[in-house]
């Protein structure tokens, strides 16, 4: 992952930088939030990639042209954010760290999980009538084509093409939906679904 803003590289491709032979996921981001506080209330859209290899997670904020906003870094022991003007602000939890720069959180720790369809492990989660799961506060409705829906039972979950996850709160509330394209080289699979045109783009 690199981004060259005036011949500078705030996003170095070092070997702490990249996870060697992680999963990655990618697709669009939007974003609805409103600091209970204040009553201020911001929309955003851009897009995601999602990086993973045990319990060491990156997730890349993109601006629709495809330039990283933000990198947040996570493992057990540590969180960071970078931003595009080479700022970066460290914390103890991805959560805490979002919530504190951007204005609105990011579920980093039960997003791996979910967006293969699944509750994450280490914290108590219920399954709503419609499908959706409540866990850590969030709501997490998934999106899946018919076909997937009928296939899925408990020993073969389909991985969704969509998320929604709205939060309550506190401190500010939120909505986050991701669409989430097929693997790259993948024949079929899912279509993207792309980011509602309203609010802002990612800045």
């Amino acid at each position: 992952l690199s981004v060259r803003v005036g011949g500078w590289d705030p996003f170095p491709e070092t070997n702490e930088s990249r996870l060697t032979g992680a999963r990655s996921i990618e697709g669009s981001l939007s974003v609805r939030y409103k600091d209970l506080a204040s009553g201020k209330e911001d929309a955003l859209s851009g897009r995601f990639e999602w990086t993973q290899r045990d319990d060491r997670v990156e997730l890349s904020l993109l601006d629709p042209l495809g330039q990283t906003v933000a990198l947040i870094r996570s493992d057990p022991d540590h969180s960071s954010i970078t931003f595009r003007d080479g700022r970066k602000v460290e914390g103890a939890t991805p959560e805490a760290l979002t919530q504190d720069t951007l204005g609105w959180t990011v579920p980093l720790r039960g997003l791996g999980s979910w967006l293969d369809g699944r509750p994450a492990a280490g914290t108590a989660a219920v399954t709503l009538a419609d499908g959706s799961i409540r866990q850590d506060n969030w709501t997490i409705h998934f999106l899946r084509d018919d076909k997937d829906d009928a296939a899925v039972d408990s020993a073969n979950i389909a991985p969704p093409h969509r998320l929604d996850l709205p939060y309550p709160g506190p401190p500010a509330e939120a909505e986050l939906r991701l669409g989430l394209a097929p693997p790259r080289g993948a024949r079929g699979g899912h279509a993207q679904s792309p980011a509602p045109r309203h609010g802002a783009a990612l800045p």
